[in-house]
């Protein structure tokens, strides 16, 4: 998108990555905030932007990557619960509610505050329609970057 060329270092974890840009190997990583917010934090590392639709709290300082310029850059982290697809729907909309109903406590709101993560409550629906969305994107951009899984 920003027609610039990026050698890609494959690591097998966040761990070695971080540990490679603070001693210079590499000069910039794409890494998830839980991570490298402490590194921020400490002034040991600069955020440059954020892939996500808004600003973080924890760095509000930080623009987004659409603030950058790049509105069609967007990876944030995602994950959800899914159930083997002839499960019952009585027992999909209970579990639904169960976990939404989780995902709205203190405890867990602070709990993913703490990884700089938030809850995305809805219904089965809403989350099919998300990966809907989401797969053919992912699937143009491996295409039109040639990446291939090893």
């Amino acid at each position: 998108m920003a027609s610039i060329n990026i050698v890609h270092v494959p690591y097998r974890g966040a761990g070695q990555s971080v540990t490679d840009l603070l001693a210079g190997q590499v000069k910039m990583i794409f890494e998830t905030t839980a991570i490298l917010l402490p590194h921020v934090q400490a002034g040991k590392l600069r955020a440059l932007a954020l892939a996500t639709e808004a600003r973080s709290l924890r760095l509000p300082d930080v623009p987004t990557t659409a603030e950058s310029g790049y509105p069609k850059l967007l990876a944030s982290f995602w994950s959800g619960l899914l159930a083997p697809a002839a499960t019952p729907t009585g027992i999909v909309e209970k579990l639904n509610a169960a976990v939404n109903e989780i995902l709205k406590s203190k405890d867990a709101q602070d709990g993913l505050a703490r990884l700089s993560a938030e809850a995305k409550i809805g219904t089965p629906g809403d989350f099919a329609a998300f990966i809907a969305a989401e797969t053919p994107r992912w699937a143009a951009i491996a295409a039109e970057t040639g990446i291939k899984v090893d």
